[in-house]
């Protein structure tokens, strides 16, 4: 819904970008980062953001993870953040060289695991900046 005043004080589509580590899970760990699917919205209207990607490419391989932002969280200069955690998903042995895209691959076989994350995103990209 719109908010009322000019065209500049609507909410504007834009999306974070966001870098978190992972836990350290069979000793090692990931890079969880990316940016969020555009949305429109403002620092006060609670939207959310959802993303997915692949982790960092660590001890011959990577996993896939999705999820859906917290709500915006307001900063004293206007912009805001949101908080980003979840689960990446279980790592896959394949017999396969490693491809991009379906669930989690590997080359080399290894316990099966996941790692948790948690943080936040950057501030909005694709809109002039407070008070511009």
């Amino acid at each position: 819904m719109p908010v009322p005043g000019n065209w500049w004080e609507q909410p504007r589509v834009h999306t974070h970008g966001f870098a978190v580590p992972s836990t350290i899970e069979e000793n090692h760990q990931h890079l969880v980062n990316g940016f969020t699917k555009p949305v429109n919205g403002s620092s006060y209207d609670r939207h959310t953001h959802f993303y997915n990607g692949l982790t960092s490419f660590e001890r011959e391989h990577y996993h896939r993870y999705y999820g859906e932002t917290g709500p915006a969280i307001p900063l004293a200069d206007g912009s805001h953040y949101h908080g980003v955690s979840g689960r990446v998903y279980y790592n896959y042995t394949s017999p396969l060289p490693i491809v991009f895209g379906g669930v989690v691959y590997s080359n080399v076989e290894r316990p099966r695991h996941d790692h948790k994350y948690e943080g936040r995103t950057g501030s909005p990209l694709g809109f002039y900046p407070p008070n511009y």
